[in-house]
């Protein structure tokens, strides 16, 4: 069969992503790369080749078959690299090799604010992304053949977004009521993807166990994938206010209703490596300029099962809430364009009421809250 020496410095030195590229796992060396050192990426958690005069870049040297080859040519070019020619040291002495490297002048920023070059270090990103770059991986390499690479590249960040809520999905709740599923209780015979963009689709034919015994007929199931969110209401006990946001929203003009501006609590997407409070926070500021004090959890919940995989993470969140707190907010490059409101408690319960407050996490924000509110207020 004939194969390709390629020099493997970065993540894929990781045997289980690189199984996941390459599709199988590949016969590897250890070598070397003099003359250059591994730095991590300035804001990212991936590698570089960095010239290093004195330098010495370890990693291993694999045989890559035809299809191998490919694939991993395919999933390095979603970060813009591309094969160059070097010649790396072995136990055996020198060979010839090919290494993926930032394609044409594509400039990496290689070093955070300062100048000085972080290293990057195996063992440390293994214990802190492997588990969710594997995920995305998975994700990224099941597109191949379906879409384009430039689109699946532009697509990373919120790939990245749904494998973190797949990692999320491992922390569930108990099974005391409800069945305990078992391996092989859903057995899925094909999962296709026909749309992917910020969200995706995706399409199941699969089985799963009944509760009366046995595997149910072959059956097809969709769903709509997104990441896990995060909601959070902030509350302010000595004023006994609340704030909700408001912005234009699709799904309500989707379905053609005449008023698509929506009455929400503060919400946002659990970004690939942050926790539910962190983005909560984020939020506060980034929506409505606002420092959230203590958060107080109200829900872990699925808002829709039937049809979506989004998961959310639901908040009380005790804020200063003067008369100035409303105004205008959002990122302009995620087109948010948000008003905030300061409304009494009794008014939130009112739009709750009317109908006004048409949100779900809103409406289960205000009713834990309703719950709350006398101990919040005695402190």
């Amino acid at each position: 069969m004939t194969t390709t020496p390629v020099f493997l410095f970065g993540t894929l030195r990781d045997a289980t992503l690189r199984r996941v590229v390459l599709g199988d796992d590949a016969p590897v060396v250890p070598a070397a790369l003099p003359g250059w050192a591994v730095a991590r990426v300035a804001g990212g958690d991936w590698p570089a080749l960095v010239p290093a005069p004195e330098g010495r870049a370890e990693g291993l040297l694999a045989a890559l078959g035809v299809e191998a080859l490919a694939r991993a040519d395919w999933y390095e070019s979603l970060f813009g690299h591309a094969r160059e020619a070097v010649t790396v040291e072995t136990a055996e002495g020198p060979r010839a090799a090919q290494v993926w490297r930032p394609a044409g002048n594509g400039a990496e920023a290689l070093a955070p604010a300062g100048g000085a070059r972080a290293a990057w270090d195996l063992a440390d990103w293994q214990a802190r992304h492997a588990p969710l770059a594997c995920l995305a991986a998975e994700e990224a390499m099941a597109l191949r053949g379906m879409r384009p690479a430039d689109e699946t590249s532009r697509r990373l960040p919120v790939i990245r977004a749904r494998a973190q809520a797949r990692l999320n999905a491992s922390d569930t709740p108990p099974t005391t009521l409800r069945r305990r599923a078992r391996p092989g209780d859903v057995a899925v015979a094909e999962r296709r993807t026909p749309y992917a963009g910020f969200f995706a689709i995706e399409e199941y034919d699969l089985r799963h166990a009944r509760f009366a015994g046995g595997l149910s007929e072959l059956m097809t199931r969709a769903a709509f994938v997104s990441a896990d969110a995060v909601t959070v209401l902030p509350y302010d006990p000595g004023r006994d206010r609340v704030m909700v946001i408001e912005q234009f929203r699709a799904g309500p003009f989707a379905r053609g209703d005449p008023q698509p501006w929506s009455l929400e609590a503060i919400a946002g997407r659990i970004d690939p490596g942050e926790t539910p409070e962190e983005t909560a926070r984020r939020e506060a500021r980034e929506e409505a300029g606002l420092e959230i004090g203590p958060l107080i959890p109200i829900g872990r919940y699925y808002p829709s099962p039937g049809a979506k995989s989004e998961f959310i993470h639901s908040y009380l969140g005790l804020a200063d809430l003067p008369d100035a707190a409303g105004g205008l907010g959002g990122v302009a490059h995620e087109h948010e364009d948000i008003r905030a409101h300061v409304v009494p408690f009794a008014g939130l319960m009112a739009l709750v009421e009317t109908g006004e407050a048409g949100n779900a996490p809103l409406i289960l924000s205000a009713l834990a809250l309703e719950r709350r509110r006398a101990a919040l207020r005695a402190g």
